[in-house]
């Protein structure tokens, strides 16, 4: 009996005194997203919420797009992996960054896109996009995705 309350409460001083592997104090949410809906030649502004509790500035923000198209694994895709350099800050422990990506240079994935219907029409991408960011002391954030949009071609 003794030894069934010594292994119970081990574990919950174990569980109660971890902390999250990896954490490094550096955290992004997504707050908004501007369109969902992409149109030609047009963009979309995405704002993350940052908090770091060393105060670093963020170095780099990692954007990594996933194309859900149901074609997708025929289709070539390019640049789905993006490193963007955020305007530079003094360190601030909490903040916001604003990420205006348009269609043509960020958001647009697949190289030659299916055409379809008569007269043919490129497919649009059906993306979702990951985002993670590192600061000027090499500490990661956690990873945020967006929803689902869509990027007209």
């Amino acid at each position: 009996m003794k030894l069934k309350a010594f292994l119970i409460a081990a574990i919950l001083m174990s569980i109660i005194s971890c902390k999250k592997s990896g954490s490094s104090g550096l955290t992004i949410k997504i707050v908004s997203i501007s369109n969902a809906i992409v149109p030609v030649s047009g963009s979309t502004t995405i704002t993350l919420n940052f908090t770091d509790d060393a105060g670093k500035p963020i170095d780099s923000i990692f954007m990594h797009k996933i194309r859900i198209n149901q074609d997708s694994s025929q289709v070539q895709t390019v640049r789905d992996t993006l490193y963007l350099t955020p305007p530079s800050y003094p360190g601030n422990v909490k903040g916001q960054l604003q990420l205006n990506l348009d269609n043509t240079n960020y958001l647009a994935s697949a190289a030659t896109p299916p055409a379809f219907g008569n007269p043919p029409q490129n497919e649009s991408d059906s993306l979702i996009i990951k985002f993670a960011a590192k600061d000027v002391a090499n500490n990661a954030s956690d990873t945020v995705t967006t929803g689902l949009i869509v990027v007209l071609r």
